[in-house]
């Protein structure tokens, strides 16, 4: 292992952490108000053992600075000072990917950039975009979630009336918010399925058809949440409905769906890397 690299970068990451304090402390806020992003706190501490992992297995790696790299930190800390007079932080959080690559390459060249590549753009997965864009995608899945819900349980049926995002059932109503649009599943699942590709040995579109799957995975497993709180808010009430089992099929059907995951890998014949 290079001490000498790994001491060289802990300076730089100072410095950059000085240069990025206000993106970060954005950052860190939205990590723990904003319920799409709660995940936020477990992606950069992934990262690093990633980065560490593979800095390590890389043995001693020669400096061999690369120019360009300068032009990939030019646009990022272009993209910070834009993003500040701007006003989007989101933007700000996002160049921090181009400024670090660009260090790199220009220090110690594409051999280190290899190692690090995959971490540095895993990172991505803390960032939120901006509100506007979140709240947009977050309510058509809001849509998508209460339409075939409701489609199941009429199906099924069960006499239930829709208004908008309001489930009216004969003794009580649900109200499917944003947070329960699913939104925070697909993003943490999508996260999790790009680190557990990464993993994987197999061809690329397989890859590709694996995190594709983990967003259709996510978004069913959230519409067979909100069918099974109907069930119990039919049988019971809606506080019933609410309370405990809100709670337990959040967490229950995020595992589920990631098993669902880890099947259709095997299916396609993807395996774990030696």
């Amino acid at each position: 292992m290079n001490y000498r690299l790994l001491l060289l970068l802990l300076a730089i990451g100072i410095g950059i952490g000085i240069l990025y304090l206000n993106i970060m402390t954005w950052l860190v806020n939205n990590w723990m108000n904003n319920p799409f992003y709660s995940h936020g706190f477990l992606i950069p501490v992934i990262a690093a053992l990633i980065a560490w992992k593979n800095l390590s297995s890389s043995g001693v790696i020669e400096e061999q600075p690369y120019k360009p790299g300068f032009g990939i930190l030019s646009l990022g800390l272009a993209l910070l000072v834009l993003g500040y007079f701007k006003d989007i932080p989101s933007l700000g959080a996002l160049s921090f990917l181009f400024t670090i690559s660009g260090l790199i390459l220009y220090l110690y060249g594409r051999a280190v950039m290899r190692s690090l590549i995959f971490p540095v753009v895993f990172l991505i997965f803390a960032i939120p975009p901006p509100g506007v864009l979140l709240d947009k995608i977050a309510l058509q899945m809001q849509t998508i979630a209460v339409t075939y819900s409701t489609l199941i349980i009429t199906q099924l049926g069960v006499p239930v009336e829709r208004i908008g995002a309001e489930i009216h059932l004969r003794n009580s109503t649900l109200v499917v918010g944003l947070p329960c649009s699913g939104m925070n599943s697909v993003i943490a699942l999508l996260a999790l399925s790009v680190l557990f590709v990464y993993l994987l040995k197999c061809n690329w579109y397989k890859k590709v058809a694996l995190v594709f799957a983990a967003i259709l995975f996510a978004i069913f497993a959230n519409i067979l949440r909100i069918v099974f709180l109907i069930l119990i808010a039919n049988s019971y009430d809606e506080a019933t409905a609410t309370g405990f089992f809100h709670t337990l099929f959040s967490p229950l059907l995020f595992i589920i769906a990631f098993l669902f995951l880890i099947l259709f890998s095997i299916v396609i014949g993807c395996r774990i890397r030696g």
